[in-house]
C-alpha cells in the first residue's frame, strides 16, 4: 500500500469514527425520542377526515396501560410514581399511582362522579388531594377526548392549509380546540379555553403507536394552572376484557 492510500484510508476512517461519535452524543445528550412509524392518511376533505376522527375513537371501547406519571405543581416541585391505568371511553377511568411499592392514591372515574382513596394522615391526605384533583381533570379530559369528542354534533372541522387542521366544539360554555396532524389524521393537542377565551387547560398528546390497527398516543402532557402532568403509557392494550368491577370505586374511596 503507497502512503498516498494509507494517508486517504486513514482520513476515510477519522471521518466516520467522528460521524458516529457525534451521532451517539446526540442521542445520549439530547435524548432519543421514539419514532413513530404511522400510516399516511389520504386526504379528501374537511367532513370525510371528521368521520374518519369518529370512526377511529369509536373502535377503541377499552384501554389498559402500565405507566409513569410525573406530577408537577405550579412551584416547580415534581414527584414521578408509578401506576396502572384501564379506561373506558368516553366516561370511565380507574388510574392507580404507587411509589417505591408503596400506594399514594387510588382514582376511579364514572358517571356517578370522581372518587379517590386517600392516605389517613392529615398531612398526607393535604399533599395528596391537589395532585388526585389534576390527575382526574387530566383523566376525564382525555377519556372524553378519546370517545365521543369527534362524533358530537357540534363538532366543526377547521381547515385553513397547512400541517395542521382544527376541530372545534363547545362543552358546558368551554371553547375545546383540537389540532389534527393532517399527514397522519392523529390529534396532536387540545385547548380549553373559558367564556371570555383564556386557555385554561391543555393536552398534548404524542409518541403514537398503532396498537390494533388503531393510532395510539403513548405520551400525554396536561397542563393547567395546578401545574403539569406528564403520563408515559406502556404495554398498551386496547379493547381488552376488563373485570366488571374495574370502575366500581373501593370501599374506602372518597367522593371528590
Amino acid at each position: 500500500m503507497d502512503k498516498l492510500t494509507f494517508v486517504l484510508i486513514r482520513s476515510k476512517l477519522r471521518l466516520t469514527l467522528s460521524a458516529a461519535f457525534l451521532a451517539f452524543l446526540a442521542m445520549t445528550v439530547g435524548g432519543c425520542a421514539p419514532r413513530e412509524h404511522l400510516p399516511s392518511y389520504q386526504w379528501v376533505d374537511g367532513p370525510t377526515a371528521l368521520r374518519d376522527l369518529a370512526a377511529r375513537a369509536q373502535a377503541v371501547h377499552t384501554a389498559s396501560a402500565q405507566c409513569q406519571i410525573t406530577l408537577t405543581r405550579s412551584n416547580g416541585q415534581s414527584v414521578r410514581l408509578d401506576g396502572a391505568v384501564v379506561m373506558q371511553p368516553p366516561d370511565r377511568v380507574r388510574l392507580r399511582a404507587w411509589k417505591l411499592g408503596q400506594a399514594v392514591f387510588d382514582l376511579t372515574i364514572n358517571r356517578d362522579g370522581v372518587w379517590m382513596v386517600l392516605p389517613d394522615d392529615p398531612q398526607g391526605k393535604q399533599r395528596i388531594i391537589p395532585a388526585g384533583a389534576s390527575a382526574a381533570e387530566m383523566a376525564r379530559t382525555w377519556a372524553l377526548f378519546s370517545g365521543e369528542f369527534f362524533s358530537a354534533s357540534d363538532a366543526k372541522m377547521i381547515d385553513k392549509g397547512g400541517l395542521r387542521i382544527v376541530v372545534e366544539r363547545w362543552i358546558e360554555g368551554k371553547k375545546i380546540d383540537c389540532e389534527v396532524e393532517r399527514a397522519t389524521l392523529t390529534p396532536r393537542l387540545y385547548v380549553l379555553s373559558d367564556s371570555s377565551g383564556v386557555k385554561r387547560f391543555t393536552l398534548n398528546e404524542g409518541e403514537y403507536q398503532v396498537i390494533g390497527g388503531v393510532p395510539w398516543p403513548t405520551r400525554l402532557v396536561a397542563r393547567s394552572d395546578s401545574g403539569t402532568i406528564d403520563l408515559k403509557l406502556q404495554d398498551v392494550e386496547l379493547n381488552g376484557e376488563l373485570p366488571p368491577a374495574a370502575f366500581v370505586p373501593p370501599r374506602r374511596a372518597q367522593k371528590m
